[in-house]
């Protein structure tokens, strides 16, 4: 694992009662064209916040609400499925420069695959304190970390630092 960024973030991900909550939002790639609203709605209120969001921001719809986190002040939290990036987004820069981001990379691939997103997905879901599915398609792998997520399963890795959720919530 490596990390790239305001490192603090990573303090408010390992000790959740840090008082600021990290928020998840994850995106199956394909999505019905219903969602694509509140979704950017639920970006538009989180971007005035000062809470933090992670995705992997690797969708379309996952990339468009990146675009309107940018526009606000709430730190975001990039998770990676390949290698950290030899050079720098320019979209990601500015938001690196003032503090805002923190890069996790969780693969040394040079590319993402499925496996690689999967974990990523999972990694949010053990990580995030709440939860928001943009979409969820029933032919996504995201549909069994939504399934037992939503349904509280035990599948967490490490059971002693478990996440309680907040909030899990579709906005299908």
């Amino acid at each position: 694992m490596e990390y790239l960024g305001n490192i603090s973030l990573l303090d408010q991900l390992l000790r959740p009662s840090s008082g600021q909550a990290v928020h998840g939002f994850l995106c199956s790639r394909c999505t019905k064209s219903n969602v694509i609203l509140p979704c950017l709605d639920w970006a538009v209120e989180r971007a005035k916040g000062s809470e933090p969001v992670m995705s992997t921001f690797h969708s379309e719809l996952e990339s468009a609400v990146l675009d309107m986190l940018i526009s606000g002040s709430c730190p975001i939290i990039l998770v990676l499925g390949r290698r950290l990036y030899k050079k720098i987004p320019k979209r990601l820069q500015p938001l690196l420069d003032a503090n805002r981001l923190l890069i996790i990379s969780l693969s040394d691939q040079s590319r993402i695959s499925r496996e690689s997103a999967f974990i990523c997905n999972k990694y949010i879901c053990d990580n995030a304190k709440t939860l928001t599915f943009g979409f969820v398609s029933k032919e996504s792998s995201l549909y069994s970390l939504y399934e037992s997520v939503r349904s509280c399963k035990a599948w967490f890795q490490d059971t002693a630092n478990k996440t309680l959720y907040e909030e899990v919530r579709c906005l299908a």
